[in-house]
C-alpha cells in the first residue's frame, strides 16, 4: 500500500498541473505549476524559462516520488530478499 501510494502522488501532481494548464484546476491567485505552464505560454519565445523551469519541477518531482517509491518496494518486498 505504501509504495502503490508513492507512484499514486506522482501521477496526481502531473494530474492536477494538467487540469491546472487548461484552466479546470486550482483558481488564478493560487499558485500551482499548471497555471505557471499556462501563463508562460505568452512569452515563450521572448523568456522560454519560465515554461522550462515550472516543467523542470515537475519532472523532478515526478522523478522524485517514483524513485522513492522503488525504494521502498525494494526494502519492503519480501520477495526480493534473498
Amino acid at each position: 500500500i505504501i509504495v502503490s501510494t508513492t507512484t499514486n502522488v506522482a501521477f496526481f501532481i502531473l494530474q492536477e498541473a494538467a487540469l491546472s494548464f487548461i484552466g479546470l484546476g486550482v483558481a488564478p491567485p493560487m499558485a500551482s505549476l499548471g497555471t505557471m505552464c499556462n501563463d508562460a505560454i505568452e512569452a515563450l519565445r521572448t523568456s522560454p524559462y519560465q515554461l522550462f523551469l515550472p516543467a523542470l519541477v515537475i519532472c523532478i518531482t515526478m522523478f522524485g516520488f517514483n524513485f522513492v517509491g522503488d525504494g521502498l518496494r525494494d526494502c519492503l518486498d519480501p520477495r526480493l530478499k534473498k
